[in-house]
């Protein structure tokens, strides 16, 4: 995606709490059995808020004594007029977060977000860091590096005023794992309002083996796709991230999770106008 940054930046480590947790939630954690070099007690949580038709925000939180290293969520139910615009660890690193809104035309059946966390033992040299964007009604991206001397571990992007009209089009983490692109397009029908985006990288002291791993899916005009990126042989994920190719706007990102100890799973699905460019859903895994 091809979209000049927009306004000074600024960088914090911490931010507000977003969003309100969700009630009535079901929740798993799976333990990922980690190979020499990856972050130690390593575990998948995962999840599922309630299906309703109200805007959600559902948490996936970390065990006691552990700390979120990244995370990503999905939407079950009408997922082309549902925009997760909020995907990111909460202040203290107690969880990840993702809220969905419907868009401006609304969704008639009930829908539900369901939040992965992928949490572990603090490593060594943990540090959150956040940007902020200028808050106006033009598409803009924001690129944050790292601290010097640790790498990117997980990715998180807020989109403020948005209200379902302003999709996540980039939450990526780049190739050399040294900082985060999360960019912002507004849909369709635009948005007058201002709004602004917020991106976090969670990073850390870099573990050994660690490396992002793309998942290269068919660019073409289906309506709904998705693509899974896996790690090499002996690696475990420790975060992730995705991108849409090409949909202008017009096409959301439904999912952006790890589907299992191995592997990030992106999918992406065009709004009910439908797009009729190609267009492709990126998958990213970190992984060591």
């Amino acid at each position: 995606m091809n979209v000049r940054p927009n306004g000074a930046r600024r960088i914090h480590t911490v931010s507000a709490m977003v969003g309100l947790a969700s009630a009535a939630l079901l929740v798993s954690q799976v333990a990922l059995v980690a190979p020499a070099g990856a972050v130690p007690g390593l575990v998948r949580v995962v999840a599922t808020g309630p299906s309703n038709s109200a805007w959600k925000t559902t948490n996936a939180n970390c065990p006691t004594g552990t700390t979120v290293l990244g995370g990503g969520g999905f939407v079950t139910g009408a997922a082309g007029q549902v925009v997760m615009d909020t995907m990111l660890p909460l202040v203290d690193g107690s969880a990840y977060s993702v809220t969905g809104r419907e868009d401006d035309t609304g969704v008639a059946g009930n829908w539900s977000i369901t939040t992965t966390a992928l949490c572990a033992t603090a490593p060594a040299g943990l540090q959150t860091v956040t940007a902020f964007s200028a808050s106006d009604s033009a598409n803009k991206s924001v690129t944050l590096p790292c601290p010097v001397g640790k790498k990117v571990l997980g990715v998180g992007g807020e989109l403020s005023g948005g209200l379902g009209q302003v999709v996540v089009d980039d939450l990526r983490p780049n190739a050399d794992l040294g900082s985060v692109t999360v960019t912002g397009v507004e849909d369709g029908n635009g948005q007058a309002a201002n709004w602004s985006i917020t991106a976090k990288a969670i990073c850390a002291t870099p573990p050994a083996g660690l490396e992002r791993v793309n998942g290269l899916g068919i660019l073409d005009s289906t309506s709904v796709k998705s693509t899974v990126a896996t790690c090499p042989a002996g690696k475990r994920v420790h975060g992730l991230g995705a991108e849409i190719d090409g949909g202008a706007g017009r096409v959301r990102m439904t999912g952006v999770w790890a589907s299992s100890s191995t592997t990030v799973t992106a999918s992406g699905a065009e709004d009910e106008n439908g797009f009729a460019g190609n267009w492709g859903v990126r998958p990213y895994a970190i992984c060591a």
